[in-house]
């Protein structure tokens, strides 16, 4: 079994770039005509590594728990860690066949969480974006919509439908956008450092934050 302890920070690294990228329109103008196409692309272009992030860091996790199973007993608190940080890294319904034998006394645990866990693959913002929007989960909706009121987005949409749209209206709604959008990500903390890594509380909200960005973004462009 590989070291779980091992991790490749440059997705986490890239991902940050891209959203760095996003919120400095200005400083690269004269080699970008269209803000809207290139702050989309922005958003766009954290698709891979954040797959690739939340990939490494799902098989880090399965096997670093599997570890401990297999050196003994999980108790309550373990198990527990356990779900917040899967629920994090899985789709809804693949986290509920996880979490059932993520419990003290669960029978046949340890053959069953490796069968599971060996079989699923991580879920991203992406996946969840694709999905026709009666088919998303509640979950995912409420936090992407609390993220979309907290970056002032439905005020913004509100002022790009109150007048015809012209090319100075868009860039002053766009700058606002990137201004709120770079304070939240000082507020949170978004780790810059390759030692730190994206925390379970982080994880989810940066991926609604890039999330309620591309959905304003396509809903207005």
């Amino acid at each position: 079994m590989s070291d779980p302890g091992a991790f490749d920070p440059t997705p986490q690294l890239v991902i940050v770039a891209r959203l760095s990228e996003y919120c400095q329109f200005r400083s690269i103008l004269k080699y970008e005509a269209d803000p809207w196409d290139f702050m989309l692309r922005k958003l766009k272009e954290t698709e891979e590594p954040l797959a690739a992030f939340k990939d490494a860091l799902f098989r880090r996790t399965r096997e670093r728990l599997l570890a401990e199973l297999a050196a003994g007993f999980l108790d309550e608190e373990r198990c527990s860690d356990y779900r917040l940080l899967f629920e994090r890294l899985l789709s809804p319904g693949d986290f509920a066949d996880v979490a059932i034998h993520l419990c003290t006394g669960a029978p046949n645990q340890t053959k069953s969480l490796r069968d599971l866990l060996g079989a699923m693959q991580p879920a991203t913002l992406f996946t969840n974006e694709r999905k026709p929007e009666g088919q998303r989960s509640a979950a995912w909706d409420k936090l992407v919509g609390e993220l979309y009121r907290r970056l002032d987005l439905d005020r913004l949409g509100t002022v790009m439908v109150r007048k015809p749209s012209t090319p100075t209206r868009k860039a002053m709604v766009l700058r606002r956008v990137r201004r709120n959008v770079a304070e939240y990500c000082t507020v949170v903390r978004i780790p810059t450092d390759p030692r730190d890594t994206f925390t379970p509380f982080m994880l989810p909200r940066i991926e609604a934050l890039i999330a309620a960005n591309l959905r304003f973004l396509l809903r207005y462009r």
